[in-house]
């Protein structure tokens, strides 16, 4: 059995001395700029109470997932290791893979308390003006929003941006190919509003989840059961009959009426790349029927930060799942250079045949569906957890004239800067990438100079016999191991 909830996750983390505690912090702005600057540093989760204007108990843990420790830590993975082996644990557990059915209870803790109809009021939480020039206080990212497939009869799970507008109003923001934007244009093609749920400070195993790029058809809540190792349990919503997640921290149901209806100016919004890049739009809009949230409520917050700011967790494990069922062998490691979005998406693989790299830097093209400039193809003897070593392989294995590839007409999204207010405004929403193959030509593979590494027995050997060098409590020790 894991985490029974966010707030157990985040005691855990307090108990491992990953949490900082901050009172009396200003969520207009100051918060923000303390996540930013803790982020800066990678360490550890602050966990803000007694905040400016509101009741001690309301609080906020910022930044829950942004470290590869706290993920790993999260979804019962072992922790202190590198990227790679974090990610390789990640991908053996998924090996075992079953999806958990979520259970229906009656009650749950999410019921402790409930505001409807005129008693409704979104301002009693401490929802913070992130950056100095958003538009307005976000509820998300740091949540999971839940909708259901009119056509299908399955409910998605995505994490998608949430602007506060007024007591009972929100705005939302999602790029048109994720799979809750598509199922609410659905309900709007049959005149209908879309029912909706925010969920904030589900636990962690449904928050990665909705993070994670669960395929089309299938259901978060069941890959958040198997992580966790028991169901989910669940209430059916009063107004929206959606699954609402019985040990949330706070839910939100409403529904959201078609564009052509209702809108209102949502935006602009300092997101993951590291820009107010959607900049302020008529966007669709959430009328709020219901709020449920428990005693002294830990809101999850999750402002995106600039990406060289912000530690890594895994990524990349959903695009590998695609692989495999693609039928393209060889791929040993994916990861994103730039945290926060794949950016830069580096693939480690090992060769087999003539032209096994283009194919997998063209498959990975047509699977990332994302903000995406460059697909970096390196061999299995190159780190990708390393932006030095991929660059290294860029320098020394890739011919320019030869091994990189543009292709066209990609899908990006909103958020992208480089895509000109004219091309968005017309809903162009793509771009280019390269794709760059910085492998050892298949050709003369074996003629290619050998590498001046140790190799991975003799670096073992001497790091357990000098191991107090590389442990940061003894590096005073300069001496001993003889």
């Amino acid at each position: 059995m894991g985490w029974l909830d966010f707030r157990d996750f985040v005691d855990g983390c307090e108990k491992k001395g990953d949490v900082l505690r901050v009172e009396g912090a200003d969520p207009y702005l100051e918060l923000g700029t303390l996540v930013e600057l803790m982020c800066e540093q990678q360490g550890p989760m602050l966990l803000f109470d007694d905040i400016k204007g509101f009741p001690r108990g309301y609080r906020i843990a910022a930044k829950p997932y942004s470290t590869t420790d706290r993920t790993a830590f999260a979804l019962n993975l072992p922790v202190g290791r590198s990227k790679a082996e974090t990610n390789g644990a990640w991908r053996e557990r998924m090996k075992d893979y079953e999806p958990v059915t979520p259970i229906v209870v009656r009650d749950g803790p999410i019921l402790e308390n409930v505001q409807e109809g005129d008693g409704i009021d979104l301002h009693e939480f401490p929802i913070p003006k992130w950056h100095e020039l958003d538009g307005g206080q976000y509820l998300g990212t740091g949540c999971s929003i839940v909708t259901r497939d009119p056509e299908e009869d399955w409910c998605n799970v995505g994490t998608y941006r949430v602007m506060l507008h007024d007591r009972n109003t929100c705005g939302i923001s999602i790029t048109p190919y994720h799979h809750g934007n598509v199922q609410m244009r659905k309900w709007w093609l049959r005149g209908k509003s879309c029912p909706i749920a925010i969920v904030i400070s589900p636990d962690p195993y449904l928050f990665i989840a909705s993070t994670h790029g669960v395929p089309w058809g299938e259901s978060e809540l069941a890959w958040a059961g198997y992580f966790r190792g028991a169901p989910e349990e669940i209430i059916i919503g009063q107004h929206t009959q959606l699954p609402l997640p019985a040990r949330a921290e706070i839910v939100i149901e409403g529904e959201v009426p078609p564009l052509t209806d209702e809108s209102k100016l949502e935006g602009p919004f300092g997101e993951y790349t590291g820009y107010y890049a959607a900049g302020e739009k008529m966007r669709p809009v959430i009328h709020v029927k219901a709020v449920y949230y428990r005693s002294d409520p830990m809101m999850h917050g999750d402002p995106p930060v600039l990406p060289s700011a912000e530690g890594s967790s895994p990524v990349g494990n959903a695009i590998w799942e695609m692989f495999e069922k693609a039928g393209v062998p060889g791929v040993k490691d994916i990861q994103s250079l730039s945290v926060g979005g794949a950016f830069i998406t580096a693939i480690s693989m090992r060769q087999s045949y003539a032209g096994h790299a283009a194919q997998v830097a063209q498959t990975a093209c047509g699977l990332i569906h994302n903000m995406c400039r460059f697909i970096i193809v390196v061999d299995d003897d190159v780190d990708v957890t390393n932006t030095n070593q991929v660059l290294w392989a860029m320098a020394t294995r890739c011919d320019p004239a030869h091994a990189i590839q543009i292709m066209t007409g990609c899908p990006s999204t909103t958020l992208d800067p480089a895509i000109s207010p004219d091309r968005k405004a017309k809903g162009d929403l793509t771009a280019g990438r390269a794709l760059i193959l910085a492998t050892r030509p298949w050709e003369w593979f074996d003629q290619f100079p050998q590498v001046n590494r140790a190799t991975d027995e003799l670096r073992a050997d001497v790091r357990e016999k000098w191991a107090h060098l590389f442990d940061k409590s003894r590096r005073g020790e300069l001496v001993g191991a003889r």
